[in-house]
């Protein structure tokens, strides 16, 4: 987060409890210490955790210490989708906040179908994590101005786009997770499959998107905002 943008509350979200202890969960470790940094200059606020692990994070939010999962969408391996998804799961999850490199209508509105109740850009200044939490601690929701931009009548709060609407929630995660080079082994232990059920969901997905290899499955996934630009050569 660099560059100075005009951001507003979105949406309401109703129900969101008192926004003091924050996890955050980020692979990129630099960054993740300067947010960290930053976030305990600010009074009343605690961090609570600061890596990508999954089971210590849901430990914590099922012993009731965190209130706000600032969350990065391009992770290693599953990605941030793969924990909103699991995160959806849980009673009574914390809100979440995302945290990207890049915004697309795709990621917006998978991002918002998935219950985020704001998208920041690490483009943006470190100081627009203030207003953020300001308008999501007072109920509303908080975009960026460059994830504004992607905003349209199209693609609204609620809405869907249409990749998501044309496979499920495995098939989004399994898109997310193939490009970013999951092997059939690593989401067959992950997911409790058999290797051969994972390559067989495969074909499927791939049949359904209109790819015939990996290749085209990264672009696919690069176009709608499932990968993270900087992995593609």
């Amino acid at each position: 987060m660099n560059t100075s943008a005009n951001a507003k509350p979105a949406a309401t979200h109703s129900g969101l409890r008192a926004l003091r202890r924050l996890w955050i969960f980020e692979d990129h470790q630099c960054f993740c210490e300067l947010l960290s940094d930053f976030l305990e200059t600010i009074p009343g606020i605690e961090i609570v955790g600061k890596q990508d692990d999954e089971a210590r994070l849901f430990e914590a939010i099922d012993a009731g210490q965190v209130d706000l999962v600032l969350l990065d969408l391009h992770l290693r391996g599953a990605g941030g989708f793969h924990v909103m998804e699991r995160l959806r799961q849980r009673p009574n999850p914390p809100p979440v906040l995302i945290l990207s490199g890049q915004a697309t209508p795709h990621s917006l509105s998978r991002a918002m179908s998935l219950g985020a109740v704001g998208y920041l850009q690490k483009t943006a200044p470190l100081s627009e994590i203030v207003p953020a939490l300001e308008a999501i601690r007072s109920g509303g929701s908080y975009f960026s101005e460059g994830a504004l931009r992607q905003l349209s009548p199209r693609v609204a709060v609620g809405s869907t786009p249409s990749y998501v609407s044309e496979m499920n929630p495995r098939e989004v995660d399994l898109l997310s997770r193939l490009a970013h080079g999951a092997t059939a082994k690593e989401l067959a232990a992950d997911w409790e499959l058999s290797r051969f059920t994972i390559y067989k969901l495969r074909t499927v997905l791939m049949r359904k998107i209109k790819v015939v290899n990996q290749r085209e499955l990264m672009a696919y996934a690069l176009r709608n905002g499932l990968l993270d630009p900087s992995l593609v050569r």
